[in-house]
């Protein structure tokens, strides 16, 4: 009974900031919006709001149950239209996923520097040079922003978990709500219907969802809203404000930009001349962000990108040697280099010439492509044949946009390819594989079906079985473990050593904090 208790004390709250952040995210609907573009578009509003804070006065409890508050007003006095499903509906949704956020093992580098993201900037306005704290700050996620505003009284830093799991969820809706809509066509029907199954199988384990995760997830909302609703210049303009935001909270996002060739070719640069003044705000404003908090923490206007980058001697807080080296070490660490003993090759003790010609793909692939990579190929074929085979199929509709899919079959092709020769690893370029198989399948087998609402009850059953059968055996085992992660705060993850680290920390970096001032 006290666990019951427990996890529907925590339902509640977690559905109120749900609520709050959509209240937010409902300036920015119009009667095409999808209600769980909601919670995205607050998401983007609240980061602008916290970086300004982060910037100036610096946030606090306080301050923090006021943003949530006038969240939660604008959520019940703001009445907007908007393609909507019944209250009912969202809520069972949300019951059906909420295993997926009960956690007490967290994210493995989230113990590592995310914590100490979100308690720098809770605790702290503007540090120029943070960096010289933790090396691992400079490419920290901006969205940690958004969980510093849920560091709340009682709770502490409890709930910041709560941003990652509502986007998985409203990930998740999207895709729900398209497959009701009325104007939805049948080869998009099979792709929401793909995504959807896809996030449920697969992605179903919160201690898995660091930041890459996430901005995965939102790309293929933006490759929907580029493909599917291409004639729409307020989509496309949607979908690029989405992208933009996903570049803010993880950079390897880049990598998805062959994809949004699709937009110029299509529609041409005219059609940013429908931009409102609205959006033209939101995506400048994020752009500006994305510049400044590089430069503040790095010297580098674009840390990604080692050109960006000041000298020492212009900018004294620069890292710009740090760049160079942690972007060989990542890369490196992609490919396989500092795993070369779990092979059966001969080491390459030389790290240039492992990078090489490509001397790394065999390693790479021993260790990772048959982990990871085959896995989630054979799930998508899976699910693919699953939806071809189950539902009827559309043989009216001819496909006049051959020329168009072979492109993107192309430009998706090319987005994998950069993603291989860069950082080829599975959680920072999923997004594209799944397309590109799509796409090729489609072309080959024409996917276009009829909607069926009792056979997608039966598909969203299944999903939703797999899902909750693997996190009720994970939670029982979190209860039985005998470490660290033992669920000794259901529901909530464990924290306390994360404390001691960032303690620990500061006091052997106090110097650096000194010379900040």
């Amino acid at each position: 009974m006290d666990l019951f208790l427990k996890i529907t004390f925590f339902f509640v709250v977690s559905i109120l900031h749900f609520w709050s952040v959509v209240g937010y995210g409902k300036t920015l609907t119009n009667k095409n919006s999808i209600y769980f573009e909601n919670y995205l578009n607050g998401t983007i509003i609240i980061l602008i709001l916290s970086y300004i804070i982060y910037l100036t006065i610096g946030t606090s409890l306080t301050f923090n149950l006021i943003i949530i508050f006038i969240g939660l007003i604008l959520f019940f006095f703001k009445k907007k239209t908007f393609q909507t499903l019944k209250n009912k509906t969202i809520f069972l949704l949300l019951l059906s996923v909420f295993s997926v956020l009960i956690i007490s093992k967290t994210h493995e580098d989230f113990n590592g520097y995310h914590y100490f993201t979100i308690f720098e900037i809770f605790n702290h306005n503007l540090r120029i040079g943070v960096t010289n704290l933790n090396e691992k700050f400079f490419h920290s996620s901006l969205l940690a922003l958004n969980q510093s505003f849920l560091v709340l009284p009682y709770f502490d830093f409890k709930l910041v978990h709560l941003p990652a799991f509502f986007i998985y969820f409203s990930v998740v809706g999207y895709f729900f709500t398209i497959l009701f809509s009325r104007k939805t066509k049948s080869n998009e029907i099979f792709y929401s219907l793909l995504c959807l199954l896809i996030m449920l199988i697969k992605f179903n384990r919160l201690s898995e969802f660091g930041y890459d995760y996430l901005i995965q997830f939102i790309l293929l909302i933006v490759f929907h809203k580029i493909y599917f609703l291409h004639t729409d210049s307020g989509e496309v303009i949607k979908g690029i404000l989405y992208f933009v935001f996903t570049i803010l909270v993880k950079p390897v996002s880049l990598l998805f930009a062959p994809i949004l060739i699709f937009i110029i070719y299509k529609k041409g640069i005219l059609f940013f001349k429908d931009i409102s003044k609205l959006q033209y705000l939101l995506i400048s404003s994020l752009l500006i962000i994305l510049f400044s908090s590089s430069f503040f923490k790095t010297g580098c206007l674009f840390y990604p990108l080692k050109q960006t980058c000041f000298s020492v001697e212009n900018i004294s807080w620069s890292e710009v040697e740090l760049v160079k080296k942690h972007s060989n070490i990542v890369s490196s660490w992609a490919k396989g280099y500092y795993a070369q003993d779990k092979t059966k090759y001969n080491k390459i003790d030389n790290q240039k010439e492992f990078n090489q010609n490509f001397n790394w793909l065999k390693y790479w692939i021993e260790l990772h492509f048959f982990y990871k990579i085959f896995e989630f190929i054979l799930i998508i074929f899976g699910s693919i044949i699953l939806i071809y085979f189950y539902f009827d199929k559309n043989r009216s509709i001819l496909d006049n946009q051959k020329k168009d899919n072979l492109i993107l079959i192309f430009l998706s092709l090319a987005s994998i390819i950069f993603w291989l020769n860069t950082i080829p690893q599975f959680r920072f370029g999923f997004s594209s594989i799944l397309i590109f198989l799509y796409l090729l399948l489609d072309y080959i087998f024409n996917l276009r079906i009829f909607f069926d609402k009792k056979k997608f009850f039966h598909i969203l059953i299944f999903g939703l079985i797999i899902l909750n059968l693997k996190n009720i055996n994970r939670i029982y085992n979190e209860f039985e473990r005998n470490d660290f992660y033992k669920f000794k705060n259901f529901p909530f993850y464990n924290e306390k050593i994360i404390k001691n680290n960032y303690s620990n920390l500061n006091k052997k970096k106090i110097f650096h904090i000194e010379i900040l001032k």
